[in-house]
């Protein structure tokens, strides 16, 4: 019994800093594609407004693929 409630909270331990390191590199990913997206200077609001269109549309297509076909 004692060894059970080892081994869970190991394994417990272990999926939770997995799902840090996979947060991370998503989060790191996407926060530097929004920086290719701030760093082109854009001369007017409507060339802005594409760009984060287009940003915003490849995450909606990310997470739509996400729940449907799952990792």
């Amino acid at each position: 019994m004692n060894l059970d409630r080892k081994l869970l909270e190991q394994i417990k331990k272990k999926v939770q800093e997995e799902l840090v390191k996979k947060e991370m590199e998503s989060l790191e990913y996407w926060l530097g594609e929004l920086q290719k997206v701030y760093s082109r200077g854009h001369q007017s609001l409507p060339e802005l407004k594409s760009d984060l269109r287009q940003f915003m549309d490849r995450m909606k297509n990310r997470i739509q693929t996400l729940k449907t076909k799952g990792l």
